[in-house]
C-alpha cells in the first residue's frame, strides 16, 4: 500500500475526390456513400542512394591502462550533401566505442555495442560529404573491431513538380515548435503527445523500412532545398517494432510509434524537447493550425526550384470546414490551411485552445486546396482504431490523469483524462497503469492494489 499525504511523491518522466451525399449533425457530416475518396498522400521522400564502401578497422586489444584510440579514418562521399554509415559487423565489448564527427559542422556521435544494437547498426545522418571515424579500445578488452560495407549517400534535390495543398497564396511562416519533428528519409512530419507516444500519417510508415529517424530542431536546408540534419543529439531512431498503423483512405491513415533514446544523451524526445501536445475528440474548432515540414519553392515567381525553407518547420492557420464520418474507423477532417508535400503527419491544432484534433494526411491531386469547395484533409481523433492505438500505447488498462486538460467531460481516457490522481486511483483496475501528465497534484491518495504509476512527459509531484 502507498499513502501520499502531506509528503510529496515525485515521478520523473522520463485524388480527384468527388463529394458524397451528407446529412449534418453539428459540425460533423455523415457520408451516405463511403469509399469514394482516394488517398492523396503528402510525403516528400528525400532522395538518396546506397553505395558500397569497404572499411575494416582491424582487430585490436586493450593493452593500456586507459582507453586507446586504435584506429582513425576519414569516410568520404565526394560532393554529397549528407551521408549515413552502416556497420556490417563489429565487436565493441562492454566499454569500447566508436566516435563519428562531421567534418562540415562538427556533429558528433559516440556509438557503443549497446547503442548500435538500438540503431539497427547505423549512424545518424551527417551533413557534408565526409566524417572522421575513431575506434577507442577499453583496457582489458580483446578482439575489438568494426566493418563497414555500405553507406547511404544523400542526393541533391533541385526542382519540384509542384506544391499541391496551398490555399490561394502560400501563407506559411517559419516556426520552432519543439513538439514537432521531421521523419527521415521518407519526408514526413511526426510529433509528441501527452502519453509519450509519437504520431504521424500511416503512409509515412514506409512499410517499416524507411521510417528510420525522427529529427527535431531541424536547420535550414541548402539553397536548392536539399535537407540538412540537426546535431546527432536531436536525431532519434524510431522503434520499428513499436509502430501501429493504418493506411486506408484519408480518414483512416495514421501511425503511432515510439522512439529509442538518443545515442549521445540517453534521453527520449519528450525529455529533450520538454514539450508535447494534448489531444481532443470533442473540440468543434472555428480555425485550425498545421505545423510541419513541407516543401517550399517560394518566393513567388521563382523558377520552381526548392529553397532553404523547404522541408524545414513551417506553420499556417485557417478555417476549419467540417468532419466527415464514413465509419467508426474512417473519420476525416477538412480545413483551409496551407500544406505541401512533407506535411503528411502534421498535427491539426485547434487555434482556440491548442488541443490537437487529428493528423494531416493529404489533399486532392487535381484540385488541391481551392476554397470554398476543396479543402486539405486529415484523420480525426474520432477514429476509433486510432483512439485505441493511442490509448493503449503504454499497455492495457491505462487510466489517464492531466489536471490541465480542458476536457468538459472526464472518463480517464487519453482524450478525456481525469484532473486528479485520486480519480485515477479509483478508476484503475488491479494491474493497470495510471499515466499522469507533468505537473503538481495536491491529492492525498491511498493505493491498495497492484498498479503502475508512470510520468511519461515530465516530472509529476503528488501530495503538495
Amino acid at each position: 500500500m502507498i499513502m501520499c499525504t502531506m509528503k510529496r511523491l515525485v515521478l520523473l518522466g522520463l485524388l480527384l475526390c468527388l463529394p458524397p451525399l451528407y446529412h449534418r449533425d453539428s459540425f460533423r457530416l455523415y457520408a451516405q456513400e463511403p469509399g469514394q475518396y482516394a488517398s492523396c498522400a503528402q510525403q516528400a521522400p528525400i532522395p538518396f542512394h546506397r553505395e558500397a564502401y569497404s572499411l575494416d578497422s582491424g582487430v585490436h586489444d586493450g593493452v593500456m591502462a586507459k582507453n586507446l584510440m586504435a584506429f582513425h579514418e576519414i569516410v568520404r562521399a565526394p560532393g554529397a550533401p549528407w551521408l549515413q554509415l552502416h556497420f556490417s559487423d563489429y565487436n565493441l565489448g562492454k566499454r569500447s566505442y566508436i566516435t563519428i564527427t562531421s567534418l562540415k559542422d562538427g556533429g558528433h556521435e559516440r556509438l557503443s555495442a549497446e547503442s548500435l544494437a538500438k540503431t539497427r547498426n547505423s549512424s545518424v545522418y551527417y551533413n557534408g560529404d565526409a566524417v572522421e571515424m575513431e575506434l577507442y579500445v577499453a583496457p582489458g578488452e580483446k578482439g575489438i573491431f568494426f566493418h563497414i560495407e555500405q553507406i547511404t549517400v544523400g542526393d541533391w534535390v533541385g526542382k519540384t513538380n509542384g506544391l499541391g495543398g496551398i490555399c490561394g497564396q502560400d501563407d506559411r511562416v517559419s516556426s520552432t515548435d519543439p513538439r514537432v519533428g521531421r521523419i527521415m528519409p521518407i519526408g514526413c512530419t511526426g510529433w509528441i503527445v501527452s502519453n509519450g507516444a509519437h504520431l504521424t500519417a500511416g503512409h509515412c510508415d514506409g512499410g517499416g523500412t524507411k521510417m528510420a529517424l525522427l529529427q527535431f530542431n531541424v536547420p535550414p536546408s541548402l539553397p536548392d532545398g536539399t535537407p540538412q540534419s540537426p546535431p546527432p543529439e536531436d536525431q532519434y531512431f524510431i522503434g520499428l517494432a513499436s509502430i501501429v498503423s493504418s493506411v486506408d483512405g484519408l480518414g483512416n491513415d495514421w501511425a503511432v510509434f515510439a522512439c529509442d533514446p538518443g545515442t549521445n544523451t540517453g534521453l527520449l524526445p519528450v525529455q529533450a524537447q520538454g514539450a508535447f501536445y494534448r489531444m481532443s475528440r470533442d473540440d468543434s474548432p472555428t480555425n485550425v493550425r498545421a505545423t510541419g515540414y513541407g516543401e517550399d519553392n517560394t518566393p513567388p515567381g521563382s523558377t520552381g526550384n526548392l529553397n532553404s525553407d523547404s522541408q524545414t518547420q513551417q506553420t499556417d492557420s485557417g478555417a476549419f470546414l467540417r468532419e466527415v464520418v464514413l465509419g467508426p474507423s474512417d473519420v476525416r477532417i477538412e480545413y483551409f490551411v496551407d500544406v505541401t508535400g512533407g506535411n503528411s503527419g502534421s498535427p491539426v491544432i485547434n487555434l482556440a485552445n491548442g488541443n490537437t484534433i487529428g493528423i494531416h494526411t493529404g489533399t486532392t491531386t487535381e484540385y488541391g486546396c481551392d476554397p470554398p469547395n476543396w479543402a486539405n484533409r486529415g484523420v480525426s481523433f474520432e477514429n476509433d482504431s486510432l483512439e485505441n492505438a493511442i490509448q493503449t500505447f503504454p499497455g492495457a488498462n491505462v487510466v489517464y490523469v492531466d489536471k490541465d486538460h480542458p476536457a468538459a467531460q472526464e472518463d480517464g481516457t487519453i482524450f478525456r483524462p481525469f484532473d486528479t490522481v485520486a480519480e485515477g486511483v479509483t478508476a484503475v483496475p488491479s494491474g493497470g497503469i495510471i499515466s499522469i501528465v507533468a505537473g503538481s497534484y495536491s491529492d492525498r491518495i491511498t493505493i491498495n492494489s497492484a498498479v503502475t504509476l508512470v510520468a511519461p512527459v515530465g516530472t509529476v509531484t503528488i501530495g503538495q
